[in-house]
C-alpha cells in the first residue's frame, strides 16, 4: 500500500490495526459501563466507538481492495465483527432512549 494520504480513511496497516485496537477498547469499556450500571456513560460509548468502529472498516475494506497482500482476511473479519457489536449496540441505545 501506498504511503501517501489521499482521501478520508487511514492509509497504512498501522493505522487501521491501531483503528482496530481502538475500536476493541471501546467494546470494553462499554461491557465495563454496562457492567457497572452507568447506562448513559455505556450509551455514548457505544455510539462514540460505533462511528470510530464503521470509519475503521471502511478504511480496512478498502485497503484490502487495494493491497490484499498488506491487509489481512483477519484483519478485515475481526474489525467488522467488531462494527457490528458495537454498532448493534448503539442502535439499540438510541432506540431504547427514544423509546422505540
Amino acid at each position: 500500500m501506498k504511503d501517501k494520504k489521499k482521501g478520508w480513511l487511514l492509509q497504512t496497516v498501522r493505522q487501521m490495526d491501531q483503528g482496530a485496537i481502538l475500536s476493541g477498547i471501546g467494546f470494553l469499556l462499554y461491557l465495563g459501563a454496562s457492567a457497572l450500571g452507568w447506562e448513559m456513560a455505556a450509551d455514548l460509548l457505544a455510539i462514540v466507538f460505533g462511528i470510530v468502529s464503521v470509519y475503521v472498516f471502511l478504511s480496512v475494506a478498502e485497503g484490502r481492495r487495494q493491497d490484499k497482500d498488506k491487509v489481512s482476511y483477519s484483519l478485515l473479519w475481526g474489525q467488522g465483527a467488531l462494527m457490528i457489536l458495537l454498532v448493534s449496540c448503539a442502535v439499540l441505545a438510541i432506540k431504547l432512549r427514544l423509546g422505540l
